[in-house]
């Protein structure tokens, strides 16, 4: 039996995005039955001051935790406002967190392989092949390889070093393992999607009306929903506009929905007020809901939009086809991987106007998007697996 080790820089405490990824990634990998599988989160340890500043919240200083089966082994360390500086200012290598590398790295030490999530996890997986000869496999999932490695140069550095040596690395898009070639053209890659949990289902006639009722949805009530992170990335400053133009165009009453929240929210409510002064029209800011809620909330959505400036994949739009919703998005990234090249935009001129009317034309039409079959954690479990045995 393989002998694997997991690790990854996230939060269980706050289980979303890349957490998420690993998560369910990890329960595949445990459901083959051919592989022991140890997991290592790192999460960094914030005091009130560091925590105010990066609006963290507060963690239970805990060692392991367990969720659905899968146990979390937590390595924590101290946040430094000096690695901080010293990284994003200076752009010099952050003196502390070396350190607090060099002191855990033996935990990886004794496996067959290890899976590694993003730079950090990177980052640990390198030195463990340094050391211990290790070979190591690497997820890379967006803002890793399209953001991050473009504005400071020494992670730009390092994750060419991390992707050089990996036995292979694994990318969540075709269109993120080909942005990955101006940092490692020649290391070896593959293209593995995510999947999508199976919490996310469509439900049947009678709850899904039960379910809208709940959140305050008539029977005939439309929803247009964004979901995610409120941030620059995610281009949520076009929301108002876009909306506005949806209902202006739809001429009927809507119901919008913002799900999520972030540095941009301040910016987006206020061009929401400024945009929808009429109360006939709705707006509603649900914040950060809790995972187990997001099904039921995705089950009241008619049309997602995801406007992107880059994405990896673009999860929450299989997750929303999943639910039974449309989805629309800008034309970056993975996102046509999954929702289909007829249902994205390209960003610059007329991008509000041509995703408004592609809105418009699936909440007056009949349009069916499928889910791609490679979207699956059986499939890429299955196909991980493969790799890391020689096939």
């Amino acid at each position: 039996m393989l002998k694997l080790a997991v690790i990854f820089e996230g939060s269980p405490f706050d289980r979303k995005g890349l957490f998420n990824a690993v998560h369910n990634r990890v329960k595949g990998l445990m459901a083959s039955g051919i592989c022991k599988v140890d997991v290592y989160c790192i999460h960094s340890r914030d005091n009130s001051f560091t925590r105010k500043i990066r609006h963290t919240p507060e963690a239970p200083a805990v060692r392991q935790l367990t969720i659905d089966d899968v146990r979390y082994h937590l390595l924590w360390y101290r946040f430094s406002i000096l690695d901080y500086f010293t990284l994003e200012k200076l752009h010099f290598r952050p003196l502390l967190f070396r350190r607090f590398l060099s002191s855990k790295i033996r935990t990886l030490a004794g496996y067959d392989a290890i899976l590694a999530h993003s730079f950090t996890g990177g980052l640990f997986a390198y030195e463990a092949f340094l050391r211990f000869g290790t070979p190591y496999y690497v997820t890379w999932h967006g803002s890793d390889i399209h953001t991050h490695p473009w504005r400071v140069p020494v992670i730009r550095e390092d994750t060419g070093k991390i992707m050089d040596f990996a036995t292979c690395n694994f990318f969540v898009s075709k269109a993120l393992m080909e942005q990955s070639s101006s940092i490692s053209a020649g290391s070896a890659k593959k293209v593995l999607y995510n999947g999508v949990s199976d919490d996310f289902v469509k439900y049947p006639p009678e709850e899904r009306i039960a379910v809208r009722s709940r959140y305050g949805l008539a029977e005939d009530d439309k929803v247009v929903a964004y979901v995610g992170n409120l941030s620059a990335v995610k281009n949520v400053r076009v929301l108002p506009e876009l909306f506005a133009e949806v209902a202006a165009r739809y001429g009927r009453p809507l119901r919008f929905w913002i799900v999520g929240d972030g540095k941009q929210r301040s910016v987006v409510e206020s061009g929401m007020h400024k945009n929808f002064p009429d109360s006939s029209t709705s707006v509603s800011f649900l914040g950060n809901c809790p995972p187990e809620e997001m099904p039921s909330i995705m089950n009241c959505i008619d049309v997602l939009v995801l406007p992107s400036l880059n994405e990896g994949l673009g999860m929450v739009c299989a997750e929303a086809l999943r639910c039974g919703a449309n989805v629309v998005g800008s034309d970056v990234g993975g996102i046509a991987e999954v929702i289909g090249r007829e249902n994205v935009v390209p960003l610059g001129d007329g991008f509000v106007e041509r995703i408004a009317s592609r809105i418009v034309e699936m909440l007056t039409g009949d349009i069916v998007q499928q889910l791609p079959s490679d979207i699956s954690w059986s499939r890429t479990a299955a196909r991980e697996l493969e790799i890391i045995s020689g096939g």
